[in-house]
């Protein structure tokens, strides 16, 4: 255990460097320094001069081409909050808090909806509200308390010891390979899952946030589900799991984790045998999962706000010298037109005409840096 509370010191140190030297570059978020990193930021807008003589303000734009600070900002805007996110928030954070001291934790819970909807930004803003809220409860962050690990779908997610490997990794006691011929020696991850289990247990977490599931097939969740049904009825984790169609390969996974159908279907067989009329089915557990749906934004008759209320969020996050009120909701549906509503797409174009005011020296959003922030997204 000592080698292993060395390597994740060391990877801790690396990262810190890191950051150091690289202020507001993404540190990985499947990592715990990178991942506490994330839950501690405050991304504060660059400052914005008072005055504003002409002479001045053309010497400032010409400072700012080179003000990473000011660059780095735009290309790192926040996520702008919606209603499903804020409910989804509140809801996860309510469910941690009512479970408090019980041993079956919660309910599984899933993210679904099309690419691009903001899914992944949601998920990781549920974890950051809940370790903030857990941390809070406990006077501040405790040395020996991880409250929240956060994993992505393994590369190969046939076998159990993969999904088990990353939260290791997480937790800092996968080794990491110290030369290519190590790499390429290696065949298969070692079983860390007895590791895994004590310091999921010793560290109190209460959370896990699983994203990309739609990277594996139901039969491969179903063979790791158990293990997931472990760390909630034994540890009391509540599991979010996130992707596109993940509610579909969860409810198929759970069917064929304990044969629900077949299982269903002889009950049914066995009660006709013996003259009894089969009872009115009951939702499966899977048939109850809890599900957040993310769908494009709307902007249309019946929903003329939503849309331009985000565009507005973004407006106020803004830091550019010259820019005009309601820059960017003016063009609501000419961005709409462009984007589709997709969270990922809008959030480019605005962070990415954001820079070029910037770098042109316009310190505004207008049609211009909107035409050459959508020039390869289509007509």
């Amino acid at each position: 255990m000592k080698a292993t509370v060395e390597l994740r010191d060391k990877r801790e140190a690396r990262l810190r460097r890191q950051l150091k030297d690289t202020p507001m570059r993404p540190l990985p978020l499947f990592q715990l320094t990178g991942w506490n990193h994330f839950v501690d930021e405050e991304v504060k807008p660059p400052a914005l001069a008072a005055d504003s003589d002409p002479a001045a303000d053309k010497e400032r734009a010409a400072a700012r081409k080179k003000d990473e600070q000011a660059l780095a900002y735009h290309r790192h805007l926040r996520m702008v909050t919606t209603d499903a996110m804020t409910h989804m928030q509140d809801m996860i954070i309510a469910a941690v808090n009512y479970s408090s001291g019980r041993r079956d934790g919660l309910m599984d819970h899933v993210i679904d909806g099309p690419a691009g909807t903001g899914k992944t930004c949601l998920l990781r803003a549920v974890g950051r509200a809940a370790q903030r809220a857990i941390e809070t409860a406990m006077n501040g962050r405790q040395p020996n308390k991880i409250p929240v690990v956060h994993i992505t779908t393994p590369a190969d997610p046939e076998p159990k010891v993969n999904w088990v490997w990353e939260i290791a990794s997480y937790l800092g006691l996968a080794p990491e390979p110290k030369s290519i011929t190590e790499v390429l020696e290696m065949r298969r991850h070692p079983d860390l899952t007895l590791s895994v289990n004590y310091i999921l247990e010793t560290t109190q977490t209460r959370l896990m946030l699983i994203d990309d599931v739609n990277r594996a097939t139901a039969q491969q969740l179903a063979s790791v589900l158990p293990y997931f049904d472990y760390l909630r009825d034994k540890l009391g984790i509540a599991l979010v799991f996130c992707g596109t169609g993940a509610s579909h390969l969860m409810h198929q996974a759970r069917v064929l984790a304990g044969d629900l159908a077949r299982v269903s279907e002889e009950n049914r067989l066995r009660l006709e045998q013996a003259g009894q009329p089969a009872a009115p089915g009951t939702p499966s557990p899977s048939a109850l999962l809890p599900v957040t749906w993310l769908h494009p934004l709307p902007l249309n008759a019946e929903d003329p706000k939503t849309f331009r209320e985000v565009l507005m969020g973004f407006e106020a996050d803004l830091s550019l010298y010259r820019l005009e009120e309601h820059a960017l909701s003016k063009h609501a549906v000419e961005l709409h037109r462009r984007t589709g509503g997709y969270f990922k797409a809008l959030t480019y174009v605005v962070s990415t005409a954001a820079v070029i005011a910037i770098q042109s020296g316009s310190e505004n959003i207008t049609l211009k840096e909107i035409d050459t922030a959508t020039a390869h997204l289509g007509p």
